[in-house]
């Protein structure tokens, strides 16, 4: 096979790995969208079916770029060694199987960067918006105990035998620096003199 139809395979294989990538993203409909946002009933079944879908339409994606890219890989070695007067298949298949352990090498350095990135950045926004809550709208973090303890731990509040509700949601509240934010908002002009209605839209 010359090397021309090797690299339009690769190309094929890497748009079909593309189109099985971007099916999966694409796969829930603004209906089952809407539905759910107005808490009406869905099909479980229909749901969890689609969840296994989409995993096996990202692992098929993928699996189909990387032979794609490693098709490519190959031509470019091999143009590189007859070029250079050689022909050593094996030699080609040792050089990409280099290259492509580098690129997953990275993949799996940015992916552990982007998780611990984005694990500290969703932490940081979550509080700071839970804090705006308590002093904008009034919210009250003692109604829902479950999401009480959460911040608690996440803000290393320590939760002793004689902790009532009220005592340890005041702590969490102390921790979460509320002073500063009510001075922030009321520079800004952002605090009504009553709480606003949960479902006003916000800028």
């Amino acid at each position: 096979m010359d090397y021309y139809q090797r690299q339009i395979i690769g190309w094929l294989a890497i748009l079909v790995g593309a189109f099985f990538l971007a099916k999966s993203v694409a796969r829930r409909r603004e209906k089952g969208q809407m539905r759910e946002l107005l808490g009406l009933p869905t099909d479980k079944v229909k749901r969890f079916r689609n969840f296994l879908m989409q995993r096996l339409e990202r692992v098929v994606g993928f699996l189909f770029i990387l032979a794609g890219v490693g098709l490519q890989l190959y031509v470019v070695v091999r143009q590189a060694q007859k070029f250079e007067g050689g022909n050593n298949p094996r030699e080609a298949l040792g050089e990409i199987s280099t290259y492509l352990a580098i690129g997953v090498v990275c993949m799996l350095a940015i992916t552990a960067a982007m998780h611990w990135v984005c694990s500290y950045s969703a932490r940081r926004t979550f509080l700071e918006i839970m804090g705006y809550y308590i002093v904008r709208m009034g919210y009250r973090i003692g109604d829902d105990p479950q999401l009480m303890v959460q911040v608690g731990e996440m803000l290393g509040v320590e939760r002793s035998e004689n902790d009532t509700v009220e005592t340890y949601a005041a702590r969490i509240e102390q921790s979460l620096k509320l002073d500063e934010i009510r001075a922030r908002l009321l520079a800004k002009g952002k605090l009504p003199a009553d709480p606003l209605p949960p479902d006003e839209d916000e800028d």
